[in-house]
């Protein structure tokens, strides 16, 4: 790749111009600020191209990224959390708090009620929680039109959570994704997202799938908005968003020792979506066409676990044994952020493969993580300027930062472990001491292949390193 001062110089050498190339010469600000912007324009133009030449097998723009996820049809949607709440009764009658009911944290975010409570007179009650804010919006049609769309407005710094929709006519619309399976006239609403991450929603046409939308026809939208992510070591207590009687005063609040039930989470992220596009583009939410549940089941459970594999019924054979009890099922292993939501996440992701493929309902089997230290030995040589003890707590500290165990590179299965050209690159591009033309390195890794229950990610204990300052600074002097 050329740099801005390689085009600079064919750029001055074309000058056909004497005048031009004397002021040049004579450094003159005019003529060199022309110039310079030409020549830094064009260097970044080819950094562009060079790009986007590797853009068709590795996706590594942000924003090729995240038009590959809006082609998927992957939404940036929350995950609500869900706590365990305290309600305690001081008043001298007993205290009914009923389904929908608000409640605030300390740090001002809406819990609502999943379940009515009834509290008696100066005992504890507990009601269970959902960190998320309900509200409708009503919408008119303008102009009848098919697959007519609309923009959802989100509040600030909430992302959407839930969707309902129904008509003037109090017809309930189902979400259908991408329209698959729907009949003509059928009430069924279509979510897409664009690349910057604006949610729509969108309707069908009544010749081929779902109903148009007709002119002056009103809709409500009930819109369900989240947080996501929490943090759940901070909540502590809490209050009524509103008091309608003497009672509710001396009503106090809190969230239980203990008593999350499900990890928040926020949509996914630039990084999060890097995997998702590395998977080929024919998988997408419709994980039966060519068997690929683990695409569909990483895009919606990715962000609540530190590891997550789904393999089917060839994969187990191979690396199992093959069993007639392991016969059309589909197998997982999870390791969720939160360990008091495992048992949870694991059921959740058990009914959300049933709904992906009826043949698989409760035909999952869940396997055990086995935590896999990936044992790394780097071999190299100094020079003699670079101080070995700390050339190693750099590279120590680089594997583990992008390769941990809570690294989102090691959340996968990984069958041959991890790619060690990439990690040459990383080593070359961020240690110092790597840089010059005196030192370098080898890396060994062991030539074993990982099952899919296996966790492998790199740890301080699993990095071998073996350095010497044997290289010299060059050839020595003779005076």
């Amino acid at each position: 790749m050329l740099t801005q001062a390689d085009f600079e110089a064919r750029i001055v050498a074309a000058l056909d111009d004497y005048e031009i190339q004397e002021q040049y010469n004579a450094q003159d600000p005019l003529v060199i600020q022309q110039i310079r912007s030409i020549a830094a324009f064009l260097a970044l133009f080819s950094q562009e191209i060079d790009i986007a030449e590797l853009e068709p097998f590795i996706k590594t723009r942000d924003r090729s990224i995240i038009a590959d996820a809006a082609n998927k049809g992957i939404l940036p949607i929350g995950m609500p959390a869900q706590h365990i709440l305290e309600v305690i009764n001081r008043a001298g009658n007993s205290i009914s708090l009923s389904q929908g009911r608000l409640i605030e944290d300390n740090s001002g975010r809406p819990w609502r009620l999943l379940q009515s409570v009834t509290v008696s007179t100066g005992e504890t009650g507990e009601v269970l929680a959902e960190q998320s804010e309900y509200r409708e919006v009503q919408y008119s049609v303008q102009n009848s039109e098919s697959f007519h769309r609309t923009q959802i407005k989100l509040q600030d710094d909430l992302s959407l959570a839930g969707l309902t929709v129904r008509d003037d006519q109090n017809d309930n619309y189902l979400l259908k994704k991408r329209w698959m399976n729907v009949a003509p006239l059928e009430y069924a609403f279509n979510i897409t997202t664009d690349s910057l991450r604006r949610i729509f929603i969108e309707f069908g046409d009544d010749d081929r799938a779902g109903c148009t939308a007709k002119a002056n026809q009103v809709f409500t939208f009930g819109i369900l908005e989240t947080y996501g992510d929490v943090d759940i070591s901070r909540l502590k207590d809490a209050s009524l968003a509103d008091v309608f009687n003497a009672d509710e005063q001396r009503v106090s609040v809190r969230f239980k020792q203990g008593g999350a039930v499900r990890q928040g989470a926020d949509p996914l992220n630039v990084s999060e979506l890097r995997v998702l596009s590395s998977y080929p583009s024919l998988y997408d939410e419709n994980a039966v066409f060519l068997g690929n549940f683990d695409y569909s089941v990483r895009a919606k459970f990715m962000p609540r676990a530190y590891y997550l594999a789904v393999w089917n019924e060839n994969e187990h054979d191979r690396y199992y044994g093959a069993t007639y009890q392991d016969i059309n099922h589909l197998h997982i292993a999870v390791t969720a952020k939160n360990s008091a939501e495992q048992a949870t996440l694991e059921q959740e992701i058990i009914q959300y493969i049933g709904q992906l493929d009826s043949l698989y309902k409760d035909r999952v089997r869940v396997h055990a993580v086995l935590e896999k230290p990936y044992a790394l030995s780097l071999n190299g040589r100094l020079a003699a300027v670079h101080d070995l003890d700390g050339v190693k707590v750099q590279i120590k500290g680089l594997l583990v930062d992008r390769y941990g165990q809570t690294k989102l590179s090691a959340s996968r299965w990984l069958v041959n472990g991890f790619n060690t050209q990439e990690i040459s690159t990383q080593l070359r591009k961020n240690i110092t001491a790597f840089q010059d033309n005196i030192s370098d390195f080898s890396l060994s890794v062991p030539a074993v292949l990982n099952k899919p229950h296996e966790w492998v990610y790199i740890s301080n204990e699993s990095i071998t390193l073996k350095l010497e300052r044997t290289a010299e600074m060059g050839a020595a002097w003779v005076l």
